[in-house]
């Protein structure tokens, strides 16, 4: 399937660009790309962990000794790489990052992963389908985005909301449901074991 894109820049439009890689979303070839991704779990050692969601993919291991991690992990991205190789798929170290979770200080550095012979930056935070992770996992920076957005939200319903003019307390429910509590609740699961001051 051939697929052509053009950039726009006011009215002036560029020349054609040939897409030769990826999946459209909603694309009928979109279930295969699903159902073959899947695999890709199944190269993971039993040290290491792993989470797949579409093409979003996280790795962990966990272990009171730096090295241990390292190798375990290293050994699971050249599996992975393999894999991908194989089956023409492609990891971008520009969207692959590390992150080493430890609440205790100074104890060991971090770890040095390298995928396709570059060390992966180590970051001190990431969104990861949505919910914000720190190397504490106190969760205090996920917990400030929503609040910021939920308050944005909050003065939309006080503008919807008054004695003389607005509307019911059941369309204001629905709304304060969809625009509020929504985004309050999810990842609560993760976020829940924050501490309750930060709560």
């Amino acid at each position: 399937m051939t697929r052509v894109f053009q950039v726009r820049v006011g009215s002036t439009l560029s020349r054609d660009f040939y897409q030769r890689e990826g999946v459209p979303q909603g694309s009928v070839l979109s279930v295969v790309f699903i159902l073959m991704i899947n695999d890709i779990v199944r190269q993971l050692l039993p040290t290491v962990k792993g989470t797949l969601f579409v093409d979003d993919f996280q790795i962990s291991c966990a272990s009171a000794n730096i090295s241990t991690v390292e190798r375990q992990l290293q050994i699971a991205i050249h599996n992975i790489l393999d894999w991908t190789n194989n089956n023409d798929f492609v990891i971008f170290n520009q969207k692959t990052i590390c992150m080493h979770f430890c609440r205790k200080r100074g104890l060991h550095p971090d770890p040095e992963i390298i995928l396709n012979g570059v060390a992966l930056p180590v970051r001190s935070e990431t969104k990861f389908l949505g919910i914000i992770f720190d190397m504490k996992l106190t969760f205090l920076p996920h917990i400030q985005h929503p609040r910021q957005k939920c308050n944005k939200s909050l003065n939309i319903l006080k503008v919807l909301f008054s004695t003389t003019y607005g509307a019911d307390t059941t369309s204001m429910l629905r709304i304060y449901r969809a625009l509020i509590r929504s985004k309050l609740e999810y990842g609560v699961a993760a976020y829940g074991s924050a501490r309750k001051s930060a709560l």
